[in-house]
């Protein structure tokens, strides 16, 4: 099966579970899934996928999916619809530039996540962005940190 047919199974079974976890916001007809991003573990050696559901108007919810079998392990509706899913990968960067001025020698950030006070929720996972020295950690609100605290969250 190609990358581009597996997303789209993916994006498809999400939209699914997100209409029979959420009949009241599926009922407003117009539901879309997007493209699963996939998350990759800092605790264990695992990942698992997003998939963000919107319509018209902005994002409705996020089904997220464990990576291996493609199961759905959990969903969430969005009451803020202007929220956004997640930061770009360039805001990502952009921010850890310009928080860290310094540091040299940045590279592709990517997806990351496990529980710290600083990403309480899998659903929000961090940026987590390379440099010559190290990496920095980018929340979706753009607060830059050189470390992860320990913990379940705030």
């Amino acid at each position: 099966m190609n990358s581009g047919r597996s997303h789209d199974v993916i994006s498809e079974t999400a939209l699914r579970a997100f209409r029979k976890r959420y009949p009241n916001l599926a009922s407003t007809g117009g539901l879309d899934a997007g493209p699963p991003v996939r998350v990759k573990r800092l605790d264990r050696a695992d990942s698992y996928l997003l998939v963000p559901i919107g319509d018209d108007v902005g994002l409705r919810g996020i089904v997220q999916f464990d990576a291996r079998g493609a199961n759905v392990e959990s969903s969430a509706s969005i009451s803020d619809r202007s929220s956004s899913f997640l930061m770009a990968e360039k805001e990502a960067l952009a921010a850890s530039r310009r928080a860290l001025p310094n540091r040299t020698g940045w590279r592709k950030p990517f997806l990351a996540w496990r529980p710290c006070r600083e990403s309480f929720d899998s659903m929000r996972p961090l940026w987590v962005v390379p440099h010559r020295d190290g990496q920095v950690y980018v929340t979706q609100g753009g607060k830059v940190s050189e470390t992860l605290t320990g913990g379940r969250g705030v």
